[in-house]
């Protein structure tokens, strides 16, 4: 079959690359002129991950940490040991996966932009090509859209739907650290510092209005007055929250990742979400089986449960984090959550809520 990817970022590579496996005849178009630049992201993902998929190169991981800190906003905070976590050179992960498509035999072309489709039976994309300022149809037996939150894809698809967006705001600063992350989450949206190295952080916020006030407020706050002096690189883009009404597919035309809203909602990252749509798609290319339900059945429930997490911390004041911060720093709870896979809380969640009460409380009290 010859398969058209739209995007080169993890959803649109490892695809690229499950399906160049399987003999398919693949062609990946990317936006931009670099694979992996710009991009939007922390980078913090479990290095398991991987090890269940593919291998990643030592020169890719930035850092290995150890233990993160969840601060209230009254400053009283919890810590919390992480296994295997890993921040990643997120570029050079893109680059690398895409490496590996082209080692199965996928063929990439970048600076080309996709500007529509039709579906007869099969799938016909426009495309321009942005070095000549020219146009080429390709037609394939598949279409998958893995080409962001804002996916062209899906909006000539026609299955782009109601979507709702975070406006992400990040840096790379010099800051010295004790390469521990730290997460300070509050009403006005949720905020983060990530060690790069000893002497450099990914710093930023998630927020859903207000953003440019947070990010400056918050910054002073956790960096410095002069947080602006210390600015090496800057990451900027929509963070779409999971909605699982989104269709994602129709006829031969699919959409994975960020495209189709694939995003963990308390901490709003997507690296491992992409990875997993991949193997659905690359199963769905393979055995012919419905890709919604193979995708669901893979992650639908946890994104899911993640999703009513969310709308849970969205309804919090700044009391109610002083208080959740509490509660999860007793000894009990916390092991919970160094315990198990925040990608997957159905294994964590319900325990979590009988073991503390508390919780249940809080929870219902602002949920109903």
């Amino acid at each position: 079959m010859k398969i058209t990817v739209i995007g080169a970022g993890p959803a649109g590579n490892y695809s690229a690359y499950l399906l160049a496996k399987q003999g398919h005849d693949v062609s990946v178009y990317e936006e931009q002129p670099v694979i992996g630049i710009p991009w939007a992201c922390t980078g913090v993902i479990t290095e398991d991950v991987f090890s269940r998929q593919f291998r990643l190169p030592d020169e890719i991981v930035a850092t290995r940490i150890e233990k993160a800190h969840i601060i209230a906003p009254d400053k009283s905070e919890v810590e919390v040991k992480l296994k295997n976590d890993i921040v990643v050179n997120r570029a050079a992960m893109d680059q690398h996966i895409a490496s590996m498509a082209k080692g199965a035999g996928a063929r990439y072309y970048v600076n080309h932009r996709f500007i529509s489709l039709q579906q007869n039976g099969k799938v016909t994309a426009t495309i321009r090509n942005k070095n000549l300022g020219s146009e080429v149809k390709v037609e394939s037996d598949w279409l998958l859209g893995a080409d962001g939150p804002r996916s062209e894809v899906a909006k000539a698809a026609g299955i782009f739907g109601e979507r709702k967006f975070y406006i992400g705001l990040q840096v790379t600063a010099k800051m010295e650290n004790d390469n521990a992350i730290r997460f300070y989450p509050s009403e006005k949206g949720i905020a983060w510092t990530v060690p790069e190295s000893k002497n450099v952080v990914r710093a930023g916020i998630a927020a859903e209005k207000h953003a440019n006030i947070y990010f400056d407020e918050f910054m002073t706050a956790a960096v410095g007055k002069d947080y602006k002096e210390r600015i090496i690189g800057h990451q900027a883009g929509p963070i779409p929250l999971y909605n699982p009404k989104l269709q994602t597919q129709k006829g031969k035309v699919l959409l994975a990742g960020d495209a189709a809203a694939m995003v963990k909602a308390p901490t709003l990252g997507g690296i491992n979400q992409s990875l997993i749509a991949a193997t659905a798609v690359a199963e769905a290319a393979a055995t012919g089986k419905d890709y919604e339900k193979l995708w669901k059945a893979k992650m639908g429930r946890d994104l899911w449960l993640s999703l009513i997490m969310r709308k849970i911390m969205n309804r919090f004041s700044d009391k109610d984090y002083n208080k959740l911060i509490k509660i999860f720093g007793s000894y009990k709870n916390k092991k919970i959550l160094e315990s198990f896979d925040r990608d997957e809380p159905r294994k964590f969640a319900f325990k979590l809520l009988v073991q503390e009460p508390r919780l249940l409380l809080m929870s219902g009290k602002l949920l109903f």
